[in-house]
């Protein structure tokens, strides 16, 4: 091949066309070769294997051969180009081909996304951003053991002649319809909490302070916002039949309740250790809200495009775990695939952030010589076995010898660790706590993710 064989054109950032000429008397020869394989293998009725004459073996595999020579060309000329102009390549081709005929140059285009080519990375050294001071009062450690005193209560019936409040749960019957129809079928045996986070309050305001046995029935109307929208903006009629009343019984908070949680030796030890974990617990949301912006600094400093099959290699990674998190605590799951998902562009969009990300953050570990070295590894293996009580030597001795697990790691720790270097150089300006800052840099990309997830890019 001569370099005038193929014609290399950017169609775009991260895509180039590559334009191939046949030339005829290569495609003859090509096309001879097949039609002799073809003579000495093929079993034609008249003629003995290996005899039949060259004429009746092309108007009988003329077709096969056109296809066969069109794909040993295709990809030779294909195999040379990408070894000869070093062009790097990261999805299967997209042939376009005009048909190859006997006699005749034979011409085909492949359209191919490359790796992007990213801007020189520079002035990330103090990038700006907020973060909030930390600080417990003794209300937020109170606020804390209150919660965990909820979850250590009893659903205990009620008295007769008890009037139910926010709090208490309701075993009950109900039906519902819409403008006539019915709504759904009757519900029988349903447990619901008053003042719960999940339930119209219109619904729970017309069951306060009923009784065991009685029955009520009353009308919410339904948000125009609301999910289901063969309901939203309507009113709903609702008879429900309350059959128990159950109240939460809660624990004194004192020493004993203090040692149900750990070797506490009162209730003074415990509210301390519940002080150290919710500043722990904001110090990683600080940090979070603080890469969130570094690295939203970075990508509008940085602007570049990516491969669309990285992006939505990402985002499918992105929609499955989704859907896994979805099954796991018991909620129904859409599944569909995430070309006809309802929430596509919001997997899409978090993933192209995500892949990008990790670019950047990719190219300045190299620039700033940033590796991942054992202790690194060592400190990961500890946290897990502090979290799952599993020895270290078996998590190490696990990603020793699962060899993709163990590279997917190591770049999920030079990312961090790179985070890390960008915000021990950012320059920082704190707020109050309570702030609600409108200048917080949280976007249609990042609103609503996983936390945990958003440092967590798969590669490509």
């Amino acid at each position: 091949m001569t370099d005038m064989d193929v014609k290399i054109e950017e169609v775009g950032p991260v895509e180039r066309e590559l334009s191939f000429v046949v030339p005829a008397d290569e495609v003859d020869r090509t096309l001879s070769k097949i039609y002799r394989d073809l003579r000495k293998e093929a079993k034609i009725k008249g003629f003995r294997k290996g005899k039949a004459p060259e004429s009746v073996i092309k108007a009988r595999f003329k077709d096969y051969a056109a296809r066969e020579a069109e794909n040993k060309l295709v990809s030779e000329y294909y195999k040379q180009a990408l070894m000869k102009h070093e062009i790097p390549v990261i999805s299967s081709p997209e042939i376009h081909l005009d048909g190859l005929e006997e006699g005749k140059d034979f011409h085909f285009k492949a359209t191919v996304e490359v790796v992007p080519e990213l801007p020189e990375m520079s002035g990330y050294e103090e990038i700006p951003v907020k973060a909030r001071k930390i600080e417990v009062l003794d209300v937020d450690v109170d606020n804390a053991i209150v919660r965990m005193r909820e979850l250590q209560g009893k659903l205990v019936t009620a008295e007769e002649g008890y009037e139910a409040g926010a709090g208490d749960y309701l075993l009950m019957d109900y039906e519902s319809e819409v403008e006539g129809e019915s709504l759904d079928e009757k519900k029988t045996d349903t447990l619901h909490k008053l003042g719960g986070p999940d339930t119209l309050p219109e619904f729970d305001q017309a069951l306060m302070g009923v009784k065991a046995g009685q029955t009520r029935t009353f009308k919410v109307t339904f948000p125009e916002d609301y999910p289901n929208k063969d309901v939203a903006g309507k009113e709903a009629a609702y008879t429900v039949t309350v059959k128990e009343i159950k109240r939460l019984e809660l624990p004194e908070i004192d020493d004993e309740f203090a040692k149900g949680y750990g070797d506490f030796e009162n209730l003074e030890a415990f509210r301390a250790f519940v002080k150290e974990q919710l500043e722990k617990e904001r110090e990683d949301i600080n940090r979070q809200w603080m890469e969130e912006q570094i690295l939203t600094f970075l990508l509008k400093r940085f602007e570049f495009e990516v491969p669309k099959s990285w992006i939505k290699k990402q985002a499918e990674f992105l929609l499955n775990k989704f859907k896994d998190d979805q099954k796991r605590q018991g909620l129904q799951v859409e599944d569909v695939p995430l070309a006809k998902h309802s929430q596509r562009k919001v997997f899409e969009d978090l993933a192209e952030r995500q892949v990008k990300s990790m670019l950047v953050l990719d190219e300045i570990a190299k620039k700033e010589e940033i590796t991942v070295e054992d202790a690194d590894l060592d400190a990961h293996f500890q946290g897990i076995s502090k979290n799952t009580g599993l020895p270290a030597e078996q998590i190490r001795q696990y990603y020793m010898s699962k060899q993709e697990a163990l590279n997917s790691l190591k770049d999920e720790l030079l990312r961090n660790k790179t985070l890390a270097f960008l915000r021990e150089r950012a320059v920082v300006e704190w707020v109050d706590n309570a702030e609600k800052d409108a200048d917080e840099p949280v976007d249609s990309e990042t609103a609503g993710a996983d936390p945990e997830e958003k440092g967590k890019i798969i590669q490509p």
